[in-house]
C-alpha cells in the first residue's frame, strides 16, 4: 500500500511537471518577428509589410536600420512596430516612397472622415481598424513622392477609427505643390472616440497639418494626446496656412510640452493665418498646457470650443495677430507667457459667435499692441496680469490694435501707422 501511495505521488509530480514545462512558454510567450539581417534569433522577412501580414496579435516586430520602399498597411491590434539600433550603423529606420508603385502611383490604404479633402488616403503608414498598435523609432520621408498635388490625402502616419501609440519616431515631407492642403504628417480620424498618444517625435516640412486628430462631428471624434514633440512649418509662405498641431471636428484632446514653430501665412489675411496650436469645433475641455510656440500669426488658437484650459504656454514672435486668439467660452488662460505679439497677447474675440466668460489671469504680456484685446461682444475676468512694454494694456470694444503714432511707440517691431489685421479665423 505504501509503495502504490508513493508510485501515484511521483506519477502526479511528474505529470505537473510536464504541464508545467508545456503550459509556461505559452502562458509567457510574446512573438518577436525581425525585418532585416540584423536579428538572426528571430524570423526575418525582407519587407515590413511582409512581417505584419505573418504577425498575429501580440507580435513585436524589430525593423532592422535601413531604407524600406513601401507602404505599410497594419489591421492586427496589439502590434507594435519598432526600429531598432544595429551596432555603429545608421540606427535609423526610414520609410520612403514606394519602390514597387514608383512615385505617383502610390496605393490608397485608408478612407478619411476629413470634411474638406480628398476622400482617399495614400498614407506611409495606415493603421486600420485595430487597437493598441505601437510605432516606435520610425521614420517616415514622403520626399520625391510624386503624387499629384491633392488628388489624394497624403499621410506619414494615420490612424483611422484605430488607437494606439507613435513615439520616439519622425514624420517629414510630408508635401506636394505650392498651395496645396493635403498633406499631414501624423494623424488619427475616427467617429469612436478611440485615442491615440504622440509623443517625443519631431514632425517638418508638411503641407497643411503637422500632428492632427478630426472626427465627424461633436463629440464623435478621437482623443488626442500629443506630448513632447517638436513641429516645425516651412517659415513664411505665401502659399499655405499651416498648423503645428490641430484637434477638430468633434475630436478631443490634450498638448502638451511641445516646441511649434515656423508657421507663417504671408497671403492676404481674408485667405486664412496659420497657428501653432489649433483647437476648431473640438469636444470635451480641450487641454493646451507647457508648451513652446514660437514663430506662427497665430500662436494658440481656440475656435467654436468651450471650457479649455491654455495654461503655462510660453509664445513668442506671433505675426499679423494674437499669442492666445478665445474664440470661444468660458475658458480658462492663466500664467502663459507672451511676447512680441503683433495684434494682441491674449484676444478675447467674439467673431465665432462666443469669446464670454473668459478667465484670463496671472499672464505676462512683453511688447504686443494690445497686451489684453476684448472684441465687441467679448467678456470675462481680465484680472490680474503683468504688461511690459505694451503700447495698451488693455484695449476693449475692438477685434484689432492699432499703434499709437510716434517714433516712441514703435513696439512690436512695426512702423508707427502700421496696424494688426482684423482678426480672421485659422482653419483646419
Amino acid at each position: 500500500m505504501k509503495i502504490r501511495k508513493k508510485l501515484l505521488r511521483t506519477t502526479m509530480i511528474v505529470a505537473a511537471g510536464l504541464v508545467a514545462c508545456f503550459a509556461t512558454p505559452n502562458a509567457q510567450a510574446t512573438t518577436t518577428l525581425a525585418v532585416g539581417t540584423c536579428k538572426p534569433n528571430f524570423v526575418s522577412y525582407p519587407t515590413i509589410q511582409a512581417a505584419v501580414n505573418a504577425a498575429p496579435a501580440g507580435t513585436t516586430i524589430d525593423v532592422c536600420p535601413g531604407y524600406y520602399a513601401e507602404q505599410v498597411t497594419i489591421t492586427t491590434s496589439n502590434l507594435t512596430l519598432l526600429g531598432v539600433q544595429f551596432g555603429s550603423s545608421d540606427s535609423a529606420v526610414i520609410i520612403t516612397p514606394t519602390a514597387a508603385n514608383p512615385p505617383g502611383t502610390w496605393t490608397s490604404n485608408a478612407t478619411a472622415i476629413d470634411p474638406e479633402g480628398p476622400a482617399a488616403v495614400d498614407a506611409q503608414i495606415a493603421v486600420v481598424g485595430a487597437t493598441g498598435v505601437t510605432i516606435s523609432h520610425i521614420t517616415v520621408d514622403a520626399a520625391n513622392n510624386g503624387i499629384s498635388p491633392c488628388s489624394v490625402q497624403l499621410v506619414g502616419i494615420y490612424y483611422y477609427n484605430s488607437s494606439g501609440t507613435v513615439t520616439d519616431s519622425v514624420a517629414r515631407n510630408q508635401t506636394f505643390g505650392n498651395g496645396d492642403q493635403c498633406g499631414w504628417g501624423i494623424a488619427t480620424e475616427n467617429t469612436s472616440g478611440l485615442t491615440l498618444t504622440v509623443s517625443n517625435s519631431s514632425v517638418h516640412n508638411f503641407q497643411k497639418n503637422g500632428i492632427v486628430a478630426r472626427g465627424a462631428g461633436s463629440g464623435s471624434g478621437p482623443f488626442l494626446t500629443a506630448t513632447g514633440n517638436t513641429v516645425i512649418g516651412i517659415g513664411a509662405t505665401n502659399q499655405i496656412a499651416q498648423n503645428g498641431i490641430e484637434v477638430a471636428y468633434g475630436a478631443a484632446g490634450k498638448v502638451m510640452t511641445n516646441n511649434v514653430a515656423d508657421l507663417l501665412y504671408t497671403g492676404p489675411v481674408a485667405n486664412g493665418t496659420a497657428t501653432g496650436i489649433l483647437f476648431y469645433q473640438a469636444s470635451g475641455t480641450p487641454v493646451v498646457e507647457s508648451n513652446v510656440v514660437e514663430s506662427a500669426n497665430t500662436g494658440i488658437g481656440d475656435n467654436y470650443d468651450s471650457g479649455s484650459t491654455i495654461n503655462s504656454n510660453h509664445i513668442g514672435g506671433t505675426q499679423i495677430l494674437d499669442g492666445i486668439d478665445l474664440c470661444s467660452s468660458n475658458d480658462t488662460a492663466e500664467g502663459n507667457l507672451i511676447y512680441n505679439s503683433t495684434n494682441s497677447g491674449i484676444h478675447i474675440d467674439d467673431t465665432c459667435g462666443s469669446g464670454t466668460g473668459e478667465i484670463v489671469k496671472t499672464n505676462t504680456i512683453n511688447e504686443s499692441c494690445a497686451g489684453i484685446l476684448t472684441g465687441p461682444g467679448g467678456s470675462g475676468v481680465i484680472t490680474p496680469n503683468t504688461y511690459e512694454n505694451d503700447a495698451f494694456a488693455t484695449l476693449a470694444g475692438s477685434d484689432s490694435c492699432t499703434l499709437p503714432s510716434g517714433p516712441s511707440n514703435n513696439v512690436v517691431g512695426k512702423s508707427d501707422t502700421q496696424s494688426a489685421a482684423k482678426d480672421r479665423k485659422s482653419r483646419p
